[in-house]
Parts: C-alpha cells; structure tokens; sequence
C-alpha cells in the first residue's frame, strides 16, 4: 500500500513540475507566479500530512525517504521560481515604467 501511496504522490509532483513553464509567459503576467505558489501550497499541505503520519509511527520508510528525498528539494526549488517569477513580475513593471 505503502508503495502505491508513494508512486501517486510522485506522479502528482512529477505533474506539478511539467506543467511549469518559466520560458512561456501566461495569460496574465502573473499567471506563472500564481501557478508555482499554488503547487508550492499543495505540496506544503503533502509535506504536513507525511510529517504528521511521521509523529504519528504511522509513516512507513518509504514515504519517509520521499519526504526528503523529492518532496522537499522540489518545495526549495519551486520557491526559487517563484522568486524568479517575481522579480520578472517587478522588471517588466520597471520597463513599462521606462518606456513612458
């Protein structure tokens, strides 16, 4: 059970990062922003409930080893994008402000 738990959330997190398109601007200039935040959520809500499982004893190696392994590098990175996101969301509001 364990295993197949493991294979559904990293197919939920493989999913999250392909869809990810930071070469590809959105239907708002904001869109990639809120995008990556809102995966990031989700993936936060996953970490706490594996955490929880954790304290628990009801958290078996498996889903331990996917907490930090992939789940939390991949929350670090998806906060670096966001990062990213915002500050092209601040330059492009510098640049139209220079064009004027």
């Amino acid at each position: 059970m364990a295993t197949s738990l493991v294979k559904a959330l990293y197919d939920e997190v493989m999913g999250y990062l392909n869809e990810i398109r930071v070469d590809m601007e959105g239907e708002h200039l904001y869109s990639n922003y809120e995008k990556v935040t809102a995966y990031c959520v989700r993936l936060t809500e996953i970490h706490n409930e594996i955490s929880l499982l954790e304290i628990q004893g009801e958290a078996d190696a498996d889903l331990k080893k996917f907490r930090t392994a992939i789940l939390d590098p991949t929350i670090e990175r998806l906060e670096k994008v966001a990062a990213f996101e915002s500050r092209k969301i601040t330059a492009r509001g510098i640049e139209a402000n220079l064009e004027r």
